[in-house]
């Protein structure tokens, strides 16, 4: 690593390698080995990865603290717990990476340490673990484990007000379902809240790995990844969030496997692999999708099962939002029951027949299922535009505002009232005030969208909105892949 760092110390970065904001849309070059792609990284964007381990993650330990009913210190203190867990299972590459993020900012002048940026590359999944905090333990217990608060063990944090917690969806769809000359399109939203600093530091990653395939993802600096992208095999995939009693900080998180799918992955099968080869913290559902075998799946994982939802048979399109949709009989899936894992967690009334469980995921007043509605709003849409599902009506998809459980179409400045009463594919959700340590201290924040992405991976055509907030109102901005990183080569 030295010897490497001193000879890029020494030496210009390629011309190639570069940041830049075009049709505002702001793009990071990266190429070569893992660490040289961090250091270049590293040295380009010092500035704003100081940014955002010395302001985001503090908004992170103020949210982690709301939820979990602890102080900032406490909360802070979990956080960092969280990030020595999962440290020993950081894949090489993505360590090389990471430590190459610090070296550059070391050497740009910036003040980021690596174990700062190594926390930060956990902060989503930590996000996804304490937006339910009953079930991670990070003082040692095992996830699902229930402890008594009255001196038959250890205490479990005293959980605070719950808040709208949904957001991310995604749909597929290929041959006669899609339009045009039917090739595969994918489509997906990204939500999350806008905590300070983010929202003017949202960047589009093109990286040309040595080993490896070449790709673009969408992320916030000193991040090696976050919630998937595109690569040039074909291959995309997205990360949902689908909260699970089984979690745990010991494992690899969605900015891991957002970049080793990207990377090594051209096949739904290949994507599988990647998950059973490696362990995995957060009840994650990964959407996966090969333009060029036009074959899509869903699949569900938390730290101790993986299960693989498909189409329906004569089905070509699927669409995911945030629950679990693994349940044995339902649109053709046959497995493991994940939403019985899922059960506890979003507090559902009743799960014994798919009936009662699609009942169950309509009450109004759950504050723990998310925006269940937004997949009922997929189906009929995806069902809507059957054989005409064009860049432009996957755009409309996306951007839709309508709630079929209200049958309300919400205000473009209205947010949601609760996690199941007008919350859309297009997502606005209320704003929360947070108080964090200094220099921060107090701000409010809101999820909504951050970045939605249209894409026909065969082509390397994507259309990008990421200029606003939520992020289908600036509109959406058409690149290439394959342009991109033919600027690289």
């Amino acid at each position: 690593m030295m010897d490497n760092r001193a000879d890029m110390m020494n030496d210009e970065m390629p011309e190639k390698v570069r940041f830049e904001e075009k049709d505002g849309v702001k793009i990071l070059y990266v190429a070569g080995s893992p660490y040289e792609m961090g250091y270049q990284h590293g040295r380009m964007l010092a500035d704003r990865i100081d940014l955002m381990v010395n302001r985001t993650l503090l908004a992170t330990a103020a949210y982690v603290a709301a939820q979990t009913g602890s102080n900032i210190e406490r909360a802070s203190e979990m956080l960092w717990i969280g990030q020595r867990k999962a440290e020993p299972f950081l894949p090489g590459e993505s360590r090389e990476e990471i430590v190459g993020i610090a070296d550059g900012v070391m050497d740009a002048g910036g003040d980021a340490t690596l174990d700062q940026i190594l926390l930060w590359n956990t902060n989503y999944d930590q996000w996804c673990i304490y937006c339910h905090p009953r079930y991670w333990r990070c003082d040692g217990g095992r996830s699902g484990d229930r402890k008594r608060s009255d001196g038959g063990g250890s205490a479990m944090p005293t959980q605070g007000s719950p808040m709208p917690s949904g957001g991310c969806s995604s749909f597929s769809a290929w041959d006669e379902w899609a339009g045009g000359d039917g090739k595969l399109i994918f489509g997906k939203n990204e939500d999350n809240f806008n905590m300070p600093g983010q929202l003017e530091n949202r960047i589009m990653v093109v990286a040309e790995p040595d080993d490896g395939l070449g790709h673009a993802f969408m992320t916030y600096p000193g991040m090696i990844g976050l919630d998937g992208g595109v690569n040039e095999d074909g291959f995309e995939m997205m990360t949902q969030l689908s909260s699970m009693q089984h979690e745990s900080m010991e494992g690899c998180g969605i900015a891991v496997f957002t970049r080793l799918l990207l990377t090594h992955a051209s096949s739904v099968d290949d994507a599988v692999r990647i998950f059973r080869d490696h362990p995995r913290s957060a009840g994650i559902a990964y959407h996966v999708a090969d333009a060029k075998a036009r074959a899509a799946a869903v699949v569900e994982t938390s730290s101790k099962m993986i299960s693989v939802r498909h189409p329906i048979p004569e089905v070509d399109c699927i669409w995911q939002t945030n629950h679990s949709n693994c349940y044995p009989g339902w649109m053709g899936y046959s497995g493991y029951n994940m939403v019985a894992d899922q059960l506890p967690v979003n507090e559902l009334s009743d799960i014994s027949t798919i009936e009662s469980w699609q009942r169950s995921l309509r009450d109004p007043y759950n504050f723990y299922v998310q925006a269940p509605s937004r997949f009922e709003r997929y189906g009929q849409l995806i069902h809507k535009h059957y054989g005409a599902i064009t860049p432009e009506t996957a755009i409309e998809i996306l951007s839709d505002r309508y709630d079929p459980y209200t049958r309300m179409t919400r205000p473009m400045d209205f947010p949601s009232w609760t996690n199941n009463i007008l919350c859309t594919i297009c997502a606005l959700y209320p704003e929360f005030a947070y108080r964090a340590n200094p220099p921060l201290g107090e701000f409010r924040a809101r999820i909504a969208n951050m970045w939605s992405l249209v894409a026909r991976p065969e082509t390397g055509d994507l259309w990008l909105a990421i200029r606003d907030f939520p992020a289908q109102y600036g509109g959406y901005v058409h690149f290439n892949l394959f342009d991109l990183l033919g600027s690289l080569r």
